[in-house]
């Protein structure tokens, strides 16, 4: 009887322990399902919100946004999860994202993951380096229209905020807006300066940078150029010469033009004009000129200024380099508002109005100690004033050991004087 009760009972056990290791075994698969379904809708998107991308860095997988209603900062991260399309609802990839670019992104806000990022397609792109700001009003006008600036507008250069006077006329600019509002500007192609070294034989000439830069040659310059290669050509009295150079953005380039003082070799070209009114008169390098037949002008850069009563006075720089060339020029009808002094002065990629001189002054009083250069020329050492004249200026800070900035200024005609502060230089 006892050997049957511990039968049964050895019996029960191994029963038991054959149904407690299935009960084991089964229920894990079905405990990975339900962990899998919470995560994925714990994960789900909870903000969204319109952007400019500021930069995206593939290696971090990270993109930095600019919210425009706050004007403020945030980085987002990424992975293979996150859906990314363009206008047109394509899918694409994180490096056809680019700089300065408008879009929808929906994120988790607690881990800021992006769940999504999709180009704009209501907002326009345009790719200009003729434009005009106005910073007094906040506009900006290119391609033949006048667009508002937004409040919080973004600029930027190279992944990095600037201000607004940091773009400069040289510069290639990518603009994004939507109903005659601009929203972001982006610096495609920015500027570095030029520095000329050994030119004493050529101050009172004219220096030329490909086709960015015309203008006088003085004892210090430091010019403001588009980055690129470039052919800069010197000359004065019948010497000239020339180098290749290169320009990179926001770096100085030194170029010493003292070999290129040689002896004096005297060539000339002519020039038959065609100016139109026929009464206009006609000042070369300062010199009224009868330009009723050909005009014999030493190789080189020369100014050339035409006025005739109810027009507007144009001047325009030309480089003698052929025995015999033509060349033809057109004033524009004044419409009886201008100041007679006003003049047009045409270079060889921007036009601007400068007036007559008044008794006030500008007052330049930061950053302390650095080099001021006002349209190339050296002005003095920080602080320092100079006259005051209406007109748009590029003024440029150069200091040893820090990197050069420069600025766009916009002064009025006002009857006082008036005074600006920039930032700091930062160390290179």
């Amino acid at each position: 009887m006892k050997k049957k009760v511990v039968g049964f009972i050895l019996f029960l056990m191994l029963l038991c322990g054959f149904l407690t290791g299935c009960g084991n075994e089964q229920p894990e698969p079905e405990t990975e399902e339900v962990i899998i379904q919470s995560t994925y809708e714990e994960t789900l998107a909870d903000s969204m919100d319109e952007a400019i991308i500021m930069s995206v860095d593939q290696e971090k997988k990270q993109i930095r946004l600019y919210n425009l209603t706050l004007g403020r900062t945030y980085s987002l991260v990424y992975n293979g999860a996150t859906g990314m399309k363009n206008r047109f609802g394509d899918e694409i990839v994180a490096g056809q994202l680019a700089e300065g670019d408008m879009v929808r992104v929906t994120f988790i806000k607690e881990e800021k993951l992006a769940k999504s990022v999709q180009l704009l397609d209501q907002v326009d792109v345009s790719n200009v380096s003729v434009f005009e700001i106005n910073k007094a009003a906040y506009t900006m006008s290119f391609g033949g229209d006048q667009y508002s600036l937004h409040k919080n507008v973004l600029v930027l250069s190279r992944g990095k905020q600037i201000q607004l006077e940091e773009i400069s006329p040289a510069d290639s600019l990518k603009i994004v807006a939507e109903d005659h509002q601009v929203y972001g500007i982006t610096v495609e192609r920015g500027h570095g300066y030029v520095r000329l070294s050994g030119h004493e034989s050529f101050v009172g000439g004219w220096v030329e940078i490909g086709q960015a830069v015309i203008t006088e040659v003085t004892d210090e310059m430091l010019l403001v150029v588009p980055e690129g290669e470039y052919t800069l050509y010197i000359s004065n009295d019948g010497v000239a010469g020339s180098k290749e150079i290169s320009v990179a953005r926001d770096e100085e380039t030194q170029v010493d033009v003292s070999e290129l003082q040689t002896e004096k070799i005297k060539k000339t070209g002519k020039i038959i004009f065609t100016i139109t009114p026929a009464e206009a008169e006609l000042y070369i390098d300062g010199e009224l000129t009868d330009y009723s037949g050909e005009v014999e002008l030493d190789y080189g850069i020369h100014q050339l200024k035409v006025k005739a009563e109810g027009y507007s006075t144009l001047t325009q720089y030309v480089k003698v380099g052929e025995p015999m060339a033509n060349l033809n020029m057109k004033l524009e009808e004044s419409d009886g508002d201008e100041d007679d002094d006003e003049e047009k002065t045409v270079s060889s990629n921007s036009v601007s109005t400068v007036t007559a001189a008044s008794d006030y002054r500008v007052y330049i009083d930061a950053p302390r100690g650095a080099e001021l250069y006002l349209n190339g020329s050296y002005v003095g050492i920080v602080p320092v004033n100079f006259a005051k004249k209406a007109g748009t200026y590029i003024v440029s800070f150069r200091k040893d050991g820090y990197q050069t900035r420069s600025y766009t200024l916009q002064i009025d005609d006002s009857s006082k004087d008036v005074s600006y502060s920039f930032s700091d230089l930062v160390q290179q």
